[in-house]
């Protein structure tokens, strides 16, 4: 039976989204699917493309989604997206991260206008922050965005949504809706002393990792903050991901580097490097400030069998308590971290093992294969 073709819109690059553009075409291309891609080929992003792509260009076909000024085509995003889908001749559209156009999208539809007719019924899309579920009535765009969602829901534009949150799962009413796991891809069970070796990190130390983009929603300023507190002198800081232009976190940064407290890696950091970080760690540290929704760190935390420190917020807080992944902090407090992070360090041999199991127990719902099975099974429906 052939499989139909689908097209996969994808015009950003950073943060996850080149991993999941992979992932979805590796998963799709095995299935038996066509696949065409419309992404970002202008200077600079084709050779990311180019480089993480490789072996599956071949077997897809590609679609620039900006033109040559480097403006979308057709003037606009979802202009772009309908050209791009027309040309491609497929038959269903994906949307690896439907946040690019959803605030548009819903707020016209609450108001009748909806997206272009050709996508009607072929929608299939990835939701990572839908707030409104969450609380449609505030702030009050939450309601407007709550009214144009279920229009598209009851006149049947999508064939499948995915959200990354399962406590909301069940407030989507009129659409096929799934669970789609955060997903690990890679070797996180290395080797502890190994990977110290091979990051330069003391073998003794107590290390706390801090993964990601450094900014002060991930909490980093906390981070710095609690490092600086009484009785935190022992304690060692792997830091690594790019750090914001904010002269205060890398001043921080810069501080504790410079005290041998600290190894910074504020630059892209690759696939190995990240596996032997999380190998490295003895905890790993997620005090988000605000932050809503899903955390690839956690999945790679659990990956590792390593408890977490997180903000007792939103979704991430919730996960924690209900699969006992670690400890939950006062968010934006760095006293409460501070605590937390000197309570980690006094875990008993029985207590480390109990975060281990339930981390790896955890993980084996964010396998790359638990994910393809989501994607591919919910196309192959009819």
């Amino acid at each position: 039976m052939m499989r139909p073709g689908i097209f996969i819109f994808e015009p950003r690059l950073g943060g996850h989204h080149l991993s999941w553009l992979r992932y979805l075409s590796e998963d799709l291309l095995a299935a038996g699917f066509t696949v065409s891609l419309a992404v970002d080929l202008r200077p600079g992003k084709r050779e990311l493309i180019e480089g993480h792509l490789a072996d599956l260009l071949p077997e897809v076909r590609v679609y620039s989604a900006y033109d040559p000024n480097g403006h979308y085509r057709a003037g606009g995003k979802t202009s772009s997206l309908s050209r791009c889908f027309a040309e491609s001749l497929a038959e269903q559209i994906f949307l690896p991260n439907f946040d690019e156009v959803a605030s548009s999208w819903l707020r016209r539809a609450a108001f009748g206008w909806c997206p272009p007719k050709a996508f009607r019924g072929r929608l299939n899309a990835i939701y990572f922050r839908p707030r409104f579920l969450a609380d449609r009535g505030w702030p009050p765009g939450n309601l407007v965005k709550a009214w144009g969602f279920n229009r598209l829901c009851r006149q049947g534009w999508f064939n499948n949504l995915y959200l990354l949150d399962e406590y909301l799962v069940d407030k989507v009413k009129g659409v096929r809706v799934s669970r789609l796991p955060d997903p690990f891809s890679g070797e996180y069970g290395r080797d502890k002393s190994l990977a110290r070796q091979r990051l330069g990190l003391p073998a003794e130390a107590f290390v706390f990792l801090h993964y990601g983009l450094g900014t002060r929603r991930k909490g980093l300023h906390l981070v710095h903050a609690a490092m600086r507190q009484p009785g935190m002198e022992g304690v060692f800081l792997l830091q690594a991901g790019v750090v914001a232009d904010d002269q205060d976190l890398l001043r921080g940064s810069a501080e504790l580097a410079a005290q041998g407290r600290a190894l910074v890696l504020n630059r892209y950091v690759t696939q190995e490097e990240e596996e032997l970080c999380f190998a490295a760690a003895d905890i790993v540290l997620l005090p988000y400030c605000g932050h809503f929704g899903s955390s690839a760190v956690l999945s790679r935390a659990a990956a590792s069998g390593k408890a977490v420190i997180v903000s007792d917020d939103a979704l991430l807080g919730r996960r924690v308590r209900d699969h006992r992944l670690g400890l939950l902090v006062e968010p934006g407090k760095e006293s409460s971290l501070a605590t937390a992070m000197t309570g980690a360090m006094g875990f008993g041999p029985d207590e480390r093992e109990r975060y281990r199991q339930a981390a790896l127990n955890y993980a084996a719902g964010c396998t790359r294969q638990a994910f393809r099975e989501v994607i591919v099974n919910s196309l192959s429906v009819g």
